[in-house]
């Protein structure tokens, strides 16, 4: 780590349903000949100590990235991303857990670096519990999570409150962070025209190097 000293644990979120991509587990769908969740192994791992993905289905496939792979099966339906970063905070190593989506290939290690700059202001190491991008709105999956957090996230769930936008505006112990240079970096492959265009952006990129 280079950005600051402290020791972060990561956690890409790969455990939703796919509706949008007719039931398809997202982060082994192919973009360019590689799944999606290598790009966001790519993206996190020079960035953390340890990365774990968060996984509901495929298990076996995910753990050929030599990762460990943890779920919210205990939950007795889907409850969203939410649950997802419950699990990845109980199973965290370091206090602070980075989290990004399985779906965003064009996020950077460079923009995700920004949210562990933040650590270095006293005031937000100390008194806050979670960070979190703001580009075209909030970007609450791509963020850091402090281990506090777990309780209020369990206890969300447990009410089946589990609107994370709406609970995270209304905490003052999250600190949001203006995306500097996001650009198309939290461009979302929710479905497949959303992952056509992001193939052809990349396919573009590498004809005009």
């Amino acid at each position: 780590m280079t950005v600051t000293n402290r020791m972060l644990s990561g956690l890409i979120l790969a455990g939703g349903e796919g509706r949008r991509m007719a039931g398809r587990d997202k982060g082994l769908i192919s973009l360019a000949q590689k799944p999606l969740v290598e790009y966001a192994i790519d993206c996190l791992m020079p960035l953390v100590d340890d990365l774990s993905i968060s996984c509901n289905r495929n298990r076996e496939l995910y753990l050929n990235y030599q990762l460990e792979c943890i779920s919210d099966h205990e939950m007795t339906s889907y409850q969203g991303p939410m649950a997802g970063i419950a699990a990845g905070l109980r199973h965290a190593k370091h206090d602070w857990l980075l989290v990004m989506p399985c779906d965003t290939p064009l996020m950077t290690s460079a923009v995700m670096t920004q949210l562990i700059g933040c650590l270095q202001t006293d005031e937000i190491g100390l008194n806050k519990q979670a960070i979190i991008f703001s580009h075209q709105g909030l970007q609450p999956l791509h963020g850091l999570y402090h281990k506090s957090m777990l309780p209020i996230f369990e206890q969300c769930l447990a009410e089946n409150k589990n609107a994370l936008q709406r609970l995270l505006r209304s905490m003052n112990s999250v600190y949001i962070h203006s995306a500097l240079e996001g650009e198309f970096s939290f461009n979302n492959a929710n479905d497949p025209e959303e992952l056509s265009t992001i193939e052809q952006f990349l396919s573009n990129k590498l004809h005009n190097l």
